[in-house]
């Protein structure tokens, strides 16, 4: 990746991408932004900026009026991508548990069932990293 920040306009569209479930042209990218905000013009800059920071791929193409659209998706997840910001920050594997204990704070699952997932989950990790020694 060329660049490891993303401008605000870039998160705005790769937030939206990251809710989203399906890949998404152009279009749709902007029928979903602030149209005071968005024009045709800068969602075409941002999309190919993102492209150009490996951030976005083409995922296919859809036929619009007569002319055929792409169609987006992202090439990391939200989790991927903030992973390797904290990596290019300096943080490493040995934060990690620091990491989870700062990020949780006063945040715990209040729902048993939230909080089973959240230890599976763990248990999972801890798991994987024992099966590899």
């Amino acid at each position: 990746m060329k660049s490891k920040d993303l401008n605000p306009r870039e998160k705005e569209i790769m937030d939206l991408l990251w809710k989203s479930q399906d890949a998404m042209t152009s279009i749709e990218i902007l029928e979903q932004l602030d149209p005071e905000k968005w024009t045709k013009l800068t969602v075409f800059r941002t999309i190919n900026s993102l492209i150009s920071k490996d951030f976005l791929v083409v995922n296919g193409f859809e036929q619009y009026n007569t002319q055929y659209a792409r169609k987006f998706i992202c090439a990391m997840t939200k989790e991927e991508y903030l992973a390797k910001r904290m990596k290019e920050d300096g943080m490493g594997i040995k934060s990690l548990s620091s990491i989870a204990l700062a990020f949780m704070g006063n945040e715990l699952p209040k729902d048993k069932k939230e909080r089973k997932e959240l230890i599976d989950d763990l248990q999972n990790i801890i798991d994987e990293l024992k099966s590899d020694k």
